[in-house]
């Protein structure tokens, strides 16, 4: 009985170690970039802005969220490539942690490291985390510089002189899924060029699927062609699969009819096809936009309000509560209550642990939403009365942070202190909140309850 104890008390200790190393690890590089920002030379005026505009940015850069109080025209070349480091930092960073964490303590992989492992990065728990690390920074690296090298060619073509920096610029922000733009208006000036705003989605959604997911289409792409045996793609990968296409596609058919008179009406109809398609990826928490956010109509955001908060997928660099999240809770909503035992989707059983954890992370997620969307409600009270901005504006702002998205209908910049300081903390519980939720209920249950209540009887519904 007391080695049980000292056990799950180790398995604990080890768990909040780890949460606490990971908002150590965000908080120091924070408050870092919030004094590297204060140097005059990274601003083309010499002058800095005020230091909760530095943490801002540095905050936003490091979630990969891609929201900013100050126009991106006042940074150097020096600033631009300040703020790419921490964008890489933050993206790549959230992503190795745990490897690193688990790596350097020891050579042997424990059974909670196990888990650790399966739960974010493969499903083979027998693979060196040291080999994962080199695995997803070859894997970033080529992904990033193919992108950089396909944009720096199209944005030379265009007439851009800073071509190759900005070619990387972007790349690493889409792949990061940041959404920051070299641009003072984002991508709003590439809407109808197609090459430029391909290759963003593309590195968008590969940036959102998750090193698992792109591991395993390369593994079963290789074995088709190469070796010409019979693969199967994972049921994870699956799942990821099937909700990336399900948002886009809904989401890019509901953007087209819904603006095909509104804030399309300008455009032609190929661009406005493209133009529908391109605002429900970025939406999936990367913040890049071609079209003002703040033209869109009622069902629109309705829509972008939901695909914010689902966010891309686990082990990604995108943010929200993931879309395998989404989709077990949904497939557990409707469920016939007459089916016993577990759920059952795409011929596979759940089991209930899967869905306890889902279930948990959506509920807290939605109390830290609602949580940041009250107390700007109170930091805003004036800019509300007064109509600078609506309620509708404060919801899609706090959803856009929680989501790690980025965009925005114009209010960030006429935050007040308070409003800042809000949106900062919204931004790092979106981006690491989930994970380490997600970290304390993959472990929490194993452990019985030493004492057994009576059932009690509740009525639903």
């Amino acid at each position: 009985m007391q080695q049980i104890f000292i056990y799950f008390f180790e398995m604990k200790h080890r768990i909040h170690t780890a949460n606490t190393q990971l908002f150590a690890y965000f908080i120091f590089l924070a408050l870092l970039g919030s004094v590297l920002f204060q140097i005059p030379r990274f601003y083309v005026s010499g002058k800095p802005v005020p230091y909760v505009d530095g943490l801002f940015t540095t905050v936003s850069a490091l979630c990969v969220t891609g929201l900013s109080t100050v126009d991106m025209s006042v940074y150097t070349g020096a600033g631009l490539a300040l703020l790419l480091f921490f964008i890489e930092a933050g993206g790549l960073g959230l992503v190795t942690f745990f490897t690193i964490y688990l790596a350097v303590p020891s050579k042997k992989i424990s059974m909670v490291n196990r888990n650790f492992i399966r739960d974010f990065f493969v499903e083979d728990t027998e693979v060196n985390p040291r080999q994962i690390i080199i695995r997803i920074l070859f894997t970033t690296v080529v992904i990033q510089a193919a992108g950089a090298a396909l944009l720096a060619a199209f944005l030379y073509r265009t007439g851009e002189t800073h071509s190759i920096f900005y070619g990387i610029f972007l790349s690493v922000s889409a792949f990061c899924n940041a959404g920051f733009a070299p641009y003072s208006d984002s991508l709003h000036r590439f809407y109808a060029d197609y090459g430029i705003c391909t290759i963003v989605c593309v590195l968008v959604i590969a940036g959102g699927l998750g090193f698992t997911v792109i591991n395993d289409i390369a593994t079963y792409v290789y074995r088709r062609f190469h070796h010409k045996k019979r693969s199967m793609l994972s049921f994870h990968t699956h799942v990821v699969l099937f909700m990336t296409v399900l948002l886009i596609v809904c989401g890019g058919v509901v953007f087209f009819i819904a603006e095909y008179t509104h804030a399309f009406k300008s455009m032609t109809f190929p661009q406005k096809l493209f133009s529908a398609f391109f605002q429900s990826v970025t939406l999936r928490t990367a913040g890049f936009d071609t079209v003002e956010q703040n033209t869109f109509s009622a069902p629109s955001t309705i829509v972008s309000v939901l695909l914010m908060m689902t966010g891309g997928s686990p082990g990604s660099m995108a943010g929200g509560l993931k879309t395998t999240t989404v989709f077990l809770v949904c497939c557990y909503a409707f469920k016939d209550q007459e089916d016993k035992g577990d759920l059952s989707v795409f011929r596979r059983d759940i089991p209930l642990s899967v869905l306890e954890k889902a279930v948990g992370v959506l509920v807290k997620g939605f109390c830290i939403f609602f949580v940041s969307l009250l107390l700007l409600s109170f930091s805003e009270h004036a800019a509300l009365h007064t109509g600078i901005f609506t309620l509708s504006d404060l919801v899609y702002e706090a959803v856009s942070a929680f989501g790690t998205v980025g965009l925005s209908k114009g209010v960030t910049p006429l935050l007040s202190v308070y409003g800042k300081v809000i949106i900062i903390l919204t931004m790092f519980a979106g981006r690491t909140g989930i994970i380490a939720m997600t970290m304390s209920a993959s472990h929490g249950g194993d452990q019985k309850e030493l004492t057994d209540y009576p059932y009690g009887t509740v009525i639903v519904g």
